[in-house]
C-alpha cells in the first residue's frame, strides 16, 4: 500500500497537487464549486478508487437528468469505464473509477489519474448543461399549457 501512496504522491507533485493520505488510505482534494475528488486505497481489495462529486440535481428535473446519466452510463458508453451514480446522503452525482493497484504500473496509474481529472471536469460541465436543458424544457412545456402565456396569434 505504501508503494501506491508514494506513486500517487509523485503523480500529484508532477501535476502541482499535494496528495497526502490519512491512516485509512484516503485523500480528499477540493475541486471547484464545493466539489471534491477523493482517492481511497482499499487494501483488502488491492484497489485504488477515484471518486469525484459532480454536483447536485434540483428535484424538479431529476427524472430527465437521471435518465440522461443512466443512458451515458450504459456499458460505460460515455464514461471511459467510470461509473456515474447518485449519492443520496450527499445529494450529489458521483463519478467513480476503481483500479487494481498491485497489477498497475506507475505510468498507467498516472494516465488513469489524468484521465479521471479530465473526465470529472467534463462531466461536471455536462451535468450543469443537462440540468439547464431540462429546466428550459420544463419552462417551455409549462408555458404551452398555461393559457396566460399563450400567444394571441399562432
Amino acid at each position: 500500500m505504501d508503494d501506491v501512496k508514494s506513486t500517487l504522491a509523485e503523480i500529484g507533485k508532477k501535476n502541482g497537487i499535494e496528495i497526502v493520505f490519512d491512516d485509512a488510505g484516503a485523500c480528499a482534494l477540493p475541486l471547484e464549486d464545493d466539489r471534491f475528488l477523493q482517492i481511497q486505497i482499499r487494501e483488502g481489495l488491492d484497489e485504488v478508487d477515484f471518486v469525484a462529486t459532480l454536483g447536485g440535481v434540483p428535484n424538479e428535473v431529476r427524472g430527465a437528468v437521471f435518465q440522461a446519466l443512466l443512458a451515458a452510463n450504459y456499458y460505460w458508453k460515455e464514461t471511459l469505464g467510470a461509473t456515474l451514480s447518485w449519492h443520496q446522503d450527499l445529494d450529489q452525482v458521483i463519478l467513480a473509477y476503481p483500479i487494481p493497484y498491485r497489477t498497475t504500473d506507475a505510468a498507467t496509474l498516472e494516465t488513469v489519474f489524468g484521465n479521471f481529472l479530465k473526465l470529472q471536469a467534463e462531466w461536471s460541465l455536462r451535468l450543469r448543461g443537462d440540468i439547464a436543458e431540462a429546466q428550459a424544457l420544463m419552462k417551455a412545456e409549462a408555458s404551452e399549457t398555461d393559457p396566460s402565456t399563450a400567444r394571441i396569434f399562432g
